[in-house]
């Protein structure tokens, strides 16, 4: 890779495409070249406002030599095509979340991407705010001591309109998932990321107060691998919506935050270091532009509300991983903890029992 900017391709420009888009020109080392939707005249409309190139094609856009890498922002299920067919060509892509909807699907795209001299990094911009980024290295360095809870709660609104609006909205086999697979997955990517591997769920779920087969309520308690206990709650039924809430109880203090703000910490005789840390801890705000969960609880209307939802930080960590030839912060085998979490809720709610999530079992050539 030379030191021209990054060439990115943008697939899919539906309702998180024109963030792709808007991060993409926010991040100096990369420019948007292309464009591609299977809605030709939305392809044509984008591509000639942005003054790129526009296809319908994926593997067109691919073979055109216009790309170095892409982004994709198709609906959930329709990830694991352009991912694989990017991988097969040695082209870098970003991918938004969840990665795929199940797991056997990513296990595809690990596979290829095992034989592939390029790699796929997953979306979840919550990781990278700043509140999110220092609580993660308290929490590694002891800060709150032995985790013995955590807890998430997402009450969030989507209204009728918004479930019609398009299709793929609120149907299994595109969404994959309702307050679980598609909302709230990055407060549950954030659960197990900061607690550790989730080893034992047992779960509610249920489709009541809009016409959709996904899940609009949904209720579990789990075990992780170190002892630690957690509760999720999540809904899409709590009029207008509110910020979802994560708690961590610790044997050395408690800490409450939203995705982007720290709500209190209160720490058992704090060394001056842990006292200090959480003065910063408090004193962070909403950084950068306004967030993807502000935008959420905003409005429970059909439609994103604002193009800024936080992916310029993800995009600037996937084009430095190109550059410097390292994994992505994201890679896909982290992607797929959270989709095996939020499946085995499913299965744990279908079958009344509690299910065991298990570790993927790397195949002959995995790295």
């Amino acid at each position: 890779m030379n030191d021209k900017p990054i060439r990115i391709g943008v697939v899919g420009i539906g309702a998180i495409g024109p963030s792709h888009i808007h991060a993409v020109q926010q991040v100096a080392d990369c420019q948007l070249t292309a464009v591609c939707d299977r809605q030709l005249e939305s392809a044509k409309q984008v591509g000639d406002k942005q003054g790129v190139a526009a296809f319908t094609d994926v593997v067109n856009m691919l073979d055109s030599g216009l790309v170095d890498a892409i982004t994709v922002a198709t609906p959930s299920a329709a990830h694991q095509e352009p991912v694989i067919a990017a991988l097969e060509r040695n082209i870098p892509v970003l991918c938004e979340k969840p990665i795929e909807i199940t797991t056997d699907r990513i296990d595809d795209i690990i596979e290829a991407e095992s034989t592939s001299k390029a790699f796929a990094a997953a979306i979840f911009q919550v990781r990278f705010y700043k509140v999110i980024q220092k609580m993660k290295s308290f929490i590694d360095d002891n800060g709150l001591g032995e985790i013995y809870h955590g807890s998430v709660y997402i009450k969030l609104c989507r209204t009728q309109a918004y479930y019609d609006s398009s299709g793929w909205r609120g149907a299994w086999e595109f969404d994959g998932g309702g307050c679980l697979m598609n909302q709230g997955i990055h407060q549950i990517d954030l659960l197990q990321w900061l607690l550790g591997r989730p080893t034992e769920v047992i779960a509610l779920v249920e489709s009541k107060g809009k016409d959709v087969e996904v899940e609009t309520l949904a209720s579990a308690l789990v075990r992780f691998e170190s002892g630690a206990t957690g509760v999720i709650e999540a809904t899409m039924l709590a009029y207008p919506g509110y910020e979802p809430y994560l708690e961590l109880i610790g044997s050395k203090g408690t800490a409450a935050f939203s995705a982007n703000r720290l709500i209190h910490m209160g720490l058992a005789n704090p060394t001056e270091k842990e006292a200090s840390i959480r003065d910063e801890l408090m004193g962070f705000t909403r950084d950068g532009a306004e967030s993807a969960t502000a935008a959420i609880t905003k409005s429970p209307g059909p439609i994103v509300t604002t193009t800024d939802m936080g992916h310029a930080p993800v995009l600037e960590d996937f084009i430095e991983a190109i550059r410097s030839r390292r994994p992505p912060s994201v890679t896909t085998a982290e992607a797929r903890e959270s989709v095996a979490f939020i499946t085995a809720i499913y299965k744990s709610s279908h079958t009344g029992v509690p299910v065991s999530i298990t570790p993927r079992v790397k195949a002959a050539g995995d790295q």
